[in-house]
């Protein structure tokens, strides 16, 4: 009888331990934009071009250590109304499982907001970030911001 309740506790260990397994999710990369006087429409007098897209690929997001469902989150911080930002998922990565959503752009504000979702792993996940409603109405200076990406079980 002993026997039979260690091998049952124990059995009940691994099942927690399935149960508190996080998923890891890896974001990589950047978009260091500059907007200077070359990125006048006309040259001086003129306005901002009003639209920044990086490359399709610029950040590339792998979800790993997961056998189930999972959705993306996405958000920036610091948040600037003025520089309305937005991402979107450029192509499925590889992997098992599947990926669906975040194809069209999805503007990015300071609360937490679906971008994706999907199961299993999924590497080599790539995203487009891009900037719209530029114009020299707007202060110049040096902003810094970061896009935070977040998976959860749904």
């Amino acid at each position: 009888m002993t026997k039979f309740l260690i091998l049952l506790a124990m059995l009940g260990l691994i099942a927690i331990g399935e149960r508190v397994q996080a998923i890891d999710i890896t974001v990589t990369g950047s978009w260091p934009l500059v907007i200077d006087a070359s990125d006048l429409q006309s040259g001086a007098g003129s306005d901002l071009n009003p639209t920044y897209i990086s490359a399709a690929g610029q950040i590339r997001i792998d979800i790993s250590n997961t056998n189930t469902t999972w959705r993306v989150g996405v958000r920036i911080s610091p948040y600037y109304p003025d520089y309305p930002f937005g991402v979107r998922r450029t192509t499925d990565g590889t992997g098992p499982g599947t990926i669906s959503g975040g194809t069209s752009w999805i503007p990015v504000t300071d609360s937490w907001q679906l971008f994706f979702s999907g199961s299993q792993p999924r590497s080599n996940i790539r995203v487009q970030v891009g900037l719209t409603g530029m114009s020299v109405q707007i202060l110049p200076g040096t902003y810094e911001i970061t896009i935070e990406y977040i998976v959860v079980e749904p």
